[in-house]
């Protein structure tokens, strides 16, 4: 039975975690287009064009290297767009470098006529892992609904998110590179995605885990305003990072006391002759130094996007409260058993103590006291349940009940059990509902008729959310219509099992009482 769990396991964790990139489709034929930017010879296959490895940006090197990208400069010629670009760099195996600022497209139709919606879609890892070229996010299924499909990559870990003072001087933005190459990659679909057959003005942004914390600080960043009209959040939004990244998620002032930690350790200041030293190291060296950690799972280490105050504001909660944010149409959920992934196999209840201890600070014993391990629940069960309701849901409904003021908002909670991993026993996981979503499912074949099912209507629904703004049908009647907007006098969520229904929030009074505890934190 172990070697059952463990293989289900490493299974899907190889299909959500694993650096690597999808294969080619067989029989693909070339494909050609001329793009504001150049010509590209992708290629075609099953009623989809697919063009890889497209440059948004120019190389982040050299002086760009903790730097704003620089807009990519057009080309002479036809460009190669059948292989995916290498990802930014991350431990484990796969082509990485920093040269990584590409996105891949898929198209059902590549004419400036097509005008079909546009689905740019972010992948999670933490901020230190994964790529939009994983056989995860293969976007062929997406296309072939009449949508264009677009993943990127974007930089990670230190390259993506050194909060440098010096940087500061000299660009007025720091800490925010990553979330930079995102605004750039829209930017350049704003600019190009016609010649695919989208259209600019019909354009959803959606990530999952760090990709929906990205998506939700999109939502509350100046510099996306017009870039896109609708959002979708899984698993992840910015005012609730702290649950499990309390050493990441910092003011302005504390992220540059780590930055210049940092500098000291390669024997540097973090000053202009620093800084200029700091992009000439070799990375592999830079990579050797963010591996250092004395941190503990679940909590997570490195660096993460920071509130510089051009980028987003220093007090992302208060910009949300106030609803000065991008007034997006948003679709928004999460999955049961967000935190069974990030805890330890042998948690203890001093695990759970320390977590509670540097997610809550102050509010700790309040925590502990409405959370207490015991017969009923074990620490790993305490952990599970706190880093779902904090890290992972808690603040998507500070989205919503703020959207709800100007634009449709729809919730889910995703409640079926992947088969590939039901085994493990860690149920409803962090991930799962993206294979079922792209429709990229493991051993499709020995799959049930439910699961399949659950599969279909979800994908249904994503495409009419990004179509239409209305994940029902759109020839759905408004009273007959399944999924009901969220409304925050009464907040219901769509429970998507193998039985969709509308229902309360679940743990409304454990996600408000989460809410007040993190919102205390300033």
């Amino acid at each position: 039975m172990e070697d059952n769990k463990l293989t289900g396991l490493n299974r899907w964790l190889s299909d959500f975690l694993t650096p690597v990139n999808a294969p080619q489709w067989p029989e693909e034929i070339p494909h050609e287009v001329d793009s504001p930017v150049g010509r590209l010879r992708g290629s075609r296959y099953d009623g989809v064009c697919i063009f890889r490895g497209i440059p948004y940006a120019q190389p982040p090197v050299g002086t760009r290297r903790f730097a704003p990208p620089a807009p990519v400069q057009p080309w002479k010629g036809v460009r190669e767009a059948t292989q995916f670009a290498p990802m930014s760099h991350q431990s484990g195996e796969g082509n990485f470098s920093e040269d990584c600022l590409y996105l891949n497209i898929w198209s059902p139709e590549v004419s400036s006529a097509a005008a079909l919606p546009v689905y740019v879609f972010i992948h999670g890892g933490g901020y230190v892992l994964g790529s939009g070229s994983q056989p995860l996010y293969e976007g062929k299924h997406l296309a072939q609904q009449g949508i264009v499909v677009v993943t990127l990559n974007y930089r990670l870990g230190t390259l993506g998110f050194l909060p440098s003072a010096a940087a500061y001087e000299e660009h007025g933005t720091t800490g925010n590179w990553g979330l930079l190459d995102i605004v750039a990659a829209l930017k350049w679909v704003q600019e190009n995605i016609r010649a695919f057959g989208g259209d600019p003005s019909c354009v959803t942004v959606g990530g999952e885990s760090a990709g929906s914390y990205a998506v939700s600080t999109l939502i509350v960043s100046p510099l996306a305003k017009g870039l896109f009209d609708q959002a979708i959040m899984q698993s992840g939004s910015l005012p609730n990072a702290t649950a499990v990244a309390p050493e990441n998620v910092l003011s302005l002032e504390q992220a540059q006391k780590k930055a210049s930690r940092f500098f000291d350790k390669l024997g540097l200041k973090d000053d202009a002759k620093g800084l200029a030293a700091l992009r000439e190291v070799p990375v592999y060296e830079l990579l050797a130094i963010s591996a250092q950690s004395t941190l503990q799972p679940p909590q997570v280490a490195g660096f993460w996007p920071v509130p510089d105050g051009h980028v987003y504001h220093k007090d992302p909660k208060e910009t949300v409260a106030k609803g000065e944010i991008n007034p997006v149409r948003l679709l928004a959920g999460f999955n049961t058993d967000e935190g069974s992934l990030f805890v330890p196999p042998d948690a203890t209840e001093q695990h759970y103590i320390s977590l509670i201890d540097t997610a809550f600070g102050d509010s700790a014993a309040d925590i502990l006291q409405r959370f207490p391990v015991n017969m009923e629940y074990s620490a790993a069960a305490r952990m599970n349940q706190l880093i779902t309701l904090g890290l992972l849901r808690s603040g998507l409904y500070l989205y919503a009940d703020c959207l709800a003021r100007h634009r449709e908002v729809y919730v889910y909670h995703f409640d079926y059990i992947d088969p590939d991993i039901a085994v493990t026993g860690l149920g409803v996981v962090h991930g799962s509902e993206l294979k079922f979503i792209f429709n990229n499912l493991i051993d499709y074949d020995t799959w049930s008729e439910d699961t399949l099912q659950i599969a279909h209507e979800m994908q249904a629904m994503w495409i009419n959310f990004i179509k239409y703004g209305n994940p029902n049908p759109s020839d759905m009647p408004p009273e007959n219509q399944q999924w009901q907007k969220y409304d925050p006098a009464s907040p219901q969520e769509m429970h998507i099992a193998e039985e969709r229904k509308m229902q309360p929030v679940l743990d409304w009074s454990n996600v408000v009482f989460i809410n007040q505890r993190l919102q205390r934190q300033r």
